[in-house]
């Protein structure tokens, strides 16, 4: 290899003439990169030409491990132009230390924050502590008051380096022995010039070179007096790692920011009549610092109000972020697509799907609309959360949960091709179909609530299926899926939405059966009484000509329903009757819980609005003592909140009352927070309607309160709260 700096070998590539160099010596690439202490993958970045533009310091930490000769390192040297002159040079040793700033702007609702990250960073295991977090959340922000706490706290020196331009993990090191000023580009020579100090190193925006996490590790080791407080959109995954994830601001703080950047804006304080604006635009951006810096830059010179009329319309806000962020911060998209620039080819794909789901999903609603070729459906969605695009729900419920935050779903929506807009459409409508009919059946026939709250949670993923269904002209379908949920969305006090599906589907375009099931819907979700029995008898006729016996069991009981409201007694007896005799004679009831329960609930029902409150009583503990033998979960209590908020809206609140009570009465001490949670909050809006303010707050804070409040209190104030609608009614 003597010749190799003569003619011939001038136009040959930096990267041909490595790879010659290194075989000529009979090394591997692993050989290679552990003498030049690189990584394996920049040498074969480098051979095979996709890194044409090495670091100085790289090439001569190459050139060394290969122990060319003069003529050979300048032979590789020469391949590389102007570049190749800067790597002979020796390194400055007159470098200026980088220090972080403080930021230029007030920091709002981040002291938890801080004093976290102060008290990880004081800890012996808290060495090296990485703050994540989605793009626009604060993460440097709140990195450099943190610096600032911990510069009072430690003699040491506090250094600065930000990482955003760095693309190569082996450069990292480099990057950060500059702001030190230090010359060293290896883990040797940085520890051995920090050693003795109680040196801070404030490591800025790592995302693109997580790779080096073992070199940082090991400078760590090799530096038992430094701590590093790093920033990225994901971990670094190495076992000294703590990682403090920041979440978006809450809703106070949010609105705090929001008013003091339009001040510095020099907007006017913003009025009364603009707070629930705010408020609104605040929850747009999701809690975002970012996002909310730049919509009240906007609102600004719109004016909230006329800012939240506009926003749906605009692919981007009309004022521009500030000059001295980078570009990647001025405006949301930009921040957004700097992290998609990190995802995988099967994240990238996932995002867009997910993104046309509004609210949170389940796993299952990701298996559903994954691209067809995606292997791993899963994966994707974990590097997702990985780089905090999707955040997990707050796992109340029994099955875990998962969101976008609002500024991501709205850019990453516009990115959806129509074809895949098309396949995640499709994919949702089959597995809404599915889910709906396994928790029709779960609910009707065992009064499963879990089921119930399923619905409730994935109420929205479920109307974007149930809409694919009707744009497709899949009426029957439609039909199914409506009849399986309406149900629970009764019961979880959504009528009116369940109203609204159905005038979406016209009887004219469904087959018999699927008539009768649009009609049960139909009158199960309307509030008008002759309408309710009128669709309820025509359902009851139809499933009775298709031989439906199930269809027809829970028309005849919404037909006696609405005879009651016509003060139809008897009428109401008499089709309550019909429903039992379907029940018994057709029905398999250990299969069909919902019409066996409905029937004494029904004849309670009967017996309050005759005045008979002690019938009523007990035909309700008939109805749970009947659940209870039949192994049922089905909730008695949530019907009878939910019967009392429709005799609320009927005016009867003396009703209300009672129910609420006989409600609280029979809920097992064992009930969870969220039933109670629900019987509190109709008991809120029947106390406003009182008049009893005082006790509408009570009732709200107790729907807030987890745990519960206890039976005894709530049997208390539950009775006060009966006394108080028949004093008003004249009952007393």
């Amino acid at each position: 290899m003597s010749d190799a700096a003569g003619p011939a070998r001038r136009t040959i590539s930096f990267a041909a003439l490595l790879r010659d160099l290194r075989e000529a010596r009979s090394l591997t690439q692993q050989e290679l990169a552990t003498a030049a202490g690189v990584s394996v993958d920049a040498v074969s970045a480098l051979e095979r030409g996709r890194r044409t533009q090495p670091q100085p310091h790289t090439v001569r930490a190459l050139a060394a491990a290969l122990q060319l000769r003069d003529a050979d390192r300048m032979a590789l040297l020469s391949t590389l132009g102007r570049a190749g002159n800067e790597a002979l040079e020796m390194p400055s040793r007159t470098l200026t230390p980088r220090r972080p700033s403080p930021p230029g702007v007030p920091v709002v609702g981040r002291d938890d924050e801080v004093a976290e990250i102060a008290a990880a960073l004081g800890s012996t295991s808290g060495r090296l502590v990485m703050l994540t977090g989605p793009g626009g959340v604060g993460k440097t922000t709140i990195a450099l008051v943190a610096a600032d706490v911990m510069a009072a706290e430690r003699p040491g020196p506090v250094y600065f380096a930000d990482l955003t331009d760095v693309t190569e993990p082996d450069d990292a090191l480099a990057a950060v022995a500059l702001a030190a000023a230090c010359a060293a580009d290896t883990v040797t020579g940085l520890a051995e010039y920090l050693a003795g100090t109680s040196t801070l190193l404030v490591l800025d925006n790592l995302e693109r070179v997580t790779a080096c996490g073992p070199h940082l590790a090991e400078l760590l080791t090799a530096s038992p007096d430094t701590v590093i407080l790093a920033t990225s959109r994901v971990p670094l995954r190495v076992r000294r790692e703590r990682e403090v994830r920041i979440a978006p601001l809450g809703p106070s703080a949010a609105e705090l920011l929001f008013g003091e950047r339009l001040a510095a804006a020099g907007a006017p304080p913003v009025g009364t009549r603009d707070n629930s604006a705010v408020a609104q635009l605040c929850r747009r951006a999701d809690g975002l610092p970012l996002a909310i810096e730049l919509l009240a830059a906007a609102a600004a010179r719109l004016g909230p109000r006329a800012l939240l009329e506009r926003i749906d319309g605009l692919a981007e806000l009309p004022v521009a972020g500030p000059q001295d962020l980078p570009a990647r911060q001025r405006t949301m998209a930009a921040t957004i697509e700097w992290s998609c620039q990190l995802l995988g080819p099967a994240a990238q794909r996932l995002l867009p799907r997910l993104a046309l789901v509004p609210g949170s999903f389940s796993l299952d609603t990701v298996d559903a609309i994954a691209a067809p070729d995606a292997a791993d459906g899963v994966g994707a969605l974990a590097e997702l959360i990985e780089h905090s695009l999707v955040t997990r729900g707050d796992d109340t419920g029994t099955v875990t949960r998962y969101r976008m935050l609002e500024p991501v779903r709205r850019h990453a929506v516009e990115t959806l091709e129509p074809v895949d807009r098309e396949h995640v459409r499709r994919g949702v409508a089959r597995w809404a179909l599915r889910a709906g009919r396994e928790h029709g059946v779960a609910i009707r026939g065992r009064g499963d609530m879990t089921a119930v709250e399923q619905v409730e949670a994935d109420r929205h993923v479920l109307r974007l299926g149930f809409d694919h269904l009707v744009d497709t002209g899949q009426y029957d379908d439609a039909a199914e899926l409506l009849w399986s949920v309406w149900l629970p969305l009764w019961m979880t006090g959504h009528t009116h939405e369940g109203l609204a599906w159905t005038n979406r589907l016209h009887e004219d375009d469904l087959s018999e059966q699927g008539r009768a099931r649009w009609l049960v819907a139909r009158a199960g979700s309307n509030r008008v009484a002759a309408d309710l029995f009128t669709t309820a008898e025509r359902a009851m006729r139809l499933a009775e000509r298709i031989d439906d016996a199930s269809l027809a069991a829970e028309a005849a009981i919404f037909a006696s329903a609405a005879a009651l409201r016509l003060e139809d007694f008897d009428g109401s007896r008499t089709l309550l009757a019909r429903a039992e005799v379907l029940m018994k004679k057709r029905l398999d009831v250990e299969r069909d819980v919902w019409a066996a329960v409905h029937v004494p609930i029904g004849h309670g029902d009967g017996a309050l609005l005759r005045g008979d409150r002690a019938a009523a009583a007990r035909h309700w503990r008939v109805a749970a003592d009947t659940a209870r033998k039949l192994g049922s979960e089905f909730s008695v209590p949530a019907i009878l909140a939910e019967c009392a908020r429709a005799a609320r809206g009927e005016g009867r609140l003396d009703d209300a009352a009672v129910m609420l009570a006989a409600a609280a009465e029979l809920a097992p001490e064992r009930d969870g927070h969220k039933p109670r949670a629900h019987l509190a909050g109709v008991a809120a809006a029947v106390a406003a309607d009182l008049g009893d303010v005082a006790s509408a707050q009570w009732w709200e804070r107790a729907a807030g309160t987890e745990p519960a409040a206890n039976s005894d209190e709530l049997g208390e104030r539950l009775g006060e709260l009966v006394r108080r609608a028949d004093a008003l009614t004249g009952r007393d």
